[in-house]
């Protein structure tokens, strides 16, 4: 049997359990004994293919867990699928390093390959929206179909390649909005559903994700489990929001991270053994580290 499994390699688009903004990350089963060996040789290569395609400024984080390792590093956010080749190229190097796989493709012809990816993934337009929005203090979501700055009724929505020029973007109209994040093991939608119903008695037009949908001023906008990044940004792109509070389940964080860097408000219910085994968590203490990204 193989001391090495890959379990799941993935784009990290927000704040996550290895780090605080967007990369690339894989999970991996992993034989306790060769885990110390096996970390290293990763962190020894990612640095090496770093280094070749340009990105020496970018971070690196490693996670250890019973059975398994998460490798991760930091990469610009318009070029996230180029960055899980890059990951991928890393871990494929590491893993023959310690003798238990074959080795990639060598290092000059993988890093002219994936500075080419990068060059086609790349998209100036988008970075300079997120720039300009940071300066100003108001949130930059983003996906693969859409660019938004501000929240709710606060923001401005733009088709990812029809984006303006800084320059181009009414500011004074972009604000964000109020927003609580609510996460545990029980309790989600329960606690949502009373905080929403709170703000609403306080005269605010609410919006509200969670496992049966997205809601907006009493009118369900979509059915269906929403409560990952999809259904926030879905949500706080909605010019009717005056007021958010956002179910965020484990699975969307361990997977995408979190869909906003800044909150007014974060909750965690509770903890407790759920979901064991996925994305590298296979403890109760694992859960509370999951879960607590929010704070």
């Amino acid at each position: 049997m193989s001391r090495v499994v890959l379990q799941d390699t993935r784009r990290l688009t927000g704040p996550n359990l290895v780090s605080d903004g967007p990369g690339a990350v894989i999970d991996a089963r992993v034989d306790d004994a060769l885990s110390p060996a096996l970390l290293a040789a990763w962190e020894k290569r990612v640095r090496t293919i770093l280094d070749a395609v340009g990105w020496s400024g970018e971070s690196t984080a490693t996670r250890s867990w019973a059975g398994g390792v998460t490798v991760s590093h930091s990469a610009p956010i318009d070029a996230l699928y180029a960055a899980t080749e890059v990951n991928e190229w890393a871990w494929a190097a590491a893993v023959a390093d310690v003798g238990e796989g074959d080795p990639p493709e060598p290092l000059e012809a993988s890093a002219a390959r994936l500075r080419a990816l990068i060059a086609e993934e790349r998209n100036p337009a988008w970075v300079a929206l997120c720039e300009a929005a940071a300066e100003r203090g108001v949130s930059f979501l983003s996906d693969d179909d859409h660019a938004s700055v501000g929240l709710g009724k606060g923001s401005l929505t733009w088709p990812i390649d029809a984006l303006p020029q800084p320059e181009a973007v009414p500011w004074g109209e972009v604000h964000d909005i109020p927003r609580a994040l609510v996460t545990g093991t029980n309790g989600k939608t329960t606690t949502v559903r009373m905080l929403a119903r709170i703000a609403e008695e306080a005269g605010y037009r609410v919006g509200f994700t969670c496992t049966d949908g997205i809601h907006v001023d009493g009118e369900v906008v979509d059915a269906g489990d929403w409560s990952g990044p999809g259904g926030a940004r879905a949500l706080l792109r909605d010019g009717r929001v005056e007021l958010a509070v956002l179910e965020t389940a484990r699975g969307g964080m361990l997977r995408r991270g979190l869909a906003l860097e800044r909150a007014d408000a974060a909750l965690v219910t509770n903890v407790a053994a759920d979901h064991l085994g996925e994305w590298g968590v296979t403890s109760v203490e694992g859960v509370a580290e999951a879960k607590l990204v929010l704070a």
